[in-house]
């Protein structure tokens, strides 16, 4: 039947996220976190500065009355202040809800999760109607002494809210655990034999599962170099991202397909002299359904400039799982078929394919993708609604996804809204 079992979740080596920070900032403390910015110098910050801000931070919380387990909206657009903040939160046993700067979306997820206070970035300007809900703009917190004292939670306590991509309304905001995150970390961990030496390069917001979760935290976690860049940097110019690779001898980056359509459509502008990528041996691919052709051109593309052969992973995961739960060294098209295979699930992570009825179906038969376990969110805060329909009747998690298991090995097809069919054969959105 359509049941993979990545077994049980592996443990960490702490019980909570703040334990991470410290060990981090112990063992790793001259580590750094470059911040690339669209105009200007980088900056860069060690994982011992990093905890000394953090510990900043929580003081002026506390000193604002804060109180473990509250929500706190962070309206902080420098990533460099948002990840302090961020930390800040972990260690007091706050729950962070990064708000990405979208006119109007502050005030509709303030009014939705019952009126949090904010952590406001330098330079942004709360609107005049929340402004007696501030709980401090970054720099007046982080001018306080750092308070070494953090919140002793537990595992089960909730460490982050996330709000989804959803294209109409407002976005839901994920539950995420302590132990929800850190089972993801460790089964990547262990899995892809990952550890301090990494150097690893990201580009999405650091409001979105793929940035602040799959890269930053894990690499907290690890204790890596870690390279991040703004978003629009990418967008206007994509060969900077492998330009980036190339000067800060990045060994770990990701990115959606449209990324390497991006490159594709830049061949005409790659270096003569060329990139020394033969370090990059982790690409992971994953966020959007991967077509084989884009990655295939990019890998010809670039195979002249070092990268090895067997450095694309394609992968799956979403917010609700606390990001990629699966990845595997890419197939040719020999082996490949019509869709790319995503891998098995990593330790903590269950899977199965189903029918509308939520029955297992056969291997090979396409269905609804589900999944359950440690990385598994409980669901949406403050959406009864949504969570009524997001699960199933014995607790699997509905992803929208279409998919089917063969041999061991998932593959995701398209969304289960996204589809027509044409003479018995269905056709995805993406495809098309």
């Amino acid at each position: 039947m359509s049941l993979l079992d990545g077994g049980p979740a592996l443990a960490p080596r702490t019980p909570t996220l703040a334990g991470v920070l410290t060990h981090t900032a112990r063992r790793h403390g001259q580590q750094k976190i470059v911040h690339l910015h669209e105009n200007g110098p980088q900056t860069a910050l060690t994982y011992a500065q990093l905890l000394d801000r953090a510990q900043r931070v929580l003081a002026g919380l506390r000193r604002t009355l804060n109180q473990p387990g509250d929500i706190l909206l962070l309206d902080i657009p420098d990533p460099a202040e948002l990840v302090c903040a961020y930390w800040a939160c972990i260690l007091g046993g706050f729950v962070p809800l990064p708000v990405p700067a979208t006119a109007g979306l502050l005030e509709q997820v303030w009014e939705l999760h019952g009126h949090p206070r904010i952590i406001t970035g330098t330079g942004r300007i709360i609107p005049s109607g929340l402004t007696p809900y501030s709980a401090g703009t970054f720099g007046y917190l982080a001018g306080h002494r750092p308070s070494t004292i953090h919140h002793q939670g537990a595992p089960g306590d909730l460490a982050l809210l996330l709000l989804t991509s959803g294209s109409t309304g407002v976005p839901k905001a994920v539950r995420l655990t302590h132990a929800n995150i850190l089972a993801r970390i460790t089964a990547t961990t262990h899995v892809n034999h990952l550890d301090h030496r990494q150097r690893t390069f990201n580009w999405m917001p650091l409001t979105h599962i793929g940035g602040l979760v799959m890269f930053h935290t894990r690499d907290v976690y690890l204790g890596a170099h870690q390279v991040h860049a703004p978003q629009q940097r990418i967008l206007n110019d994509p060969l900077c991202w492998l330009e980036a690779c190339h000067t800060h001898r990045i060994t770990c980056t990701w990115a959606p397909n449209y990324a390497f359509a991006l490159v594709n459509d830049a061949a005409a502008d790659l270096p003569v002299d060329g990139w020394d990528l033969s370090r990059l041996t982790y690409l992971m691919s994953g966020g959007e359904p991967l077509h084989a052709e884009v990655i295939d051109r990019f890998m010809a593309l670039l195979a002249p400039h070092g990268l090895p052969a067997g450095a694309m992973y394609p992968g799956w995961g979403m917010s609700e799982t606390s990001s990629g739960v699966t990845d595997m060294p890419y197939l040719t098209d020999k082996t490949r078929g019509r869709y790319v295979p995503v891998g098995r699930p990593q330790p903590g992570t269950r899977m199965r394919i189903t029918d509308e009825d939520h029955t297992v179906v056969p291997e090979g038969e396409t269905g609804l993708v589900q999944v359950t376990g440690a990385t598994v969110t409980s669901g949406y805060q403050g959406h009864d609604s949504a969570n009524k329909t997001a699960f199933t009747p014995d607790g699997w998690f509905i992803t929208g996804d279409l998919g089917h298991i063969q041999d061991g090995i998932l593959t995701v097809t398209g969304r289960s809204d996204d589809q027509i069919t044409l003479a018995g054969t269905a056709y995805h959105g993406h495809e098309i």
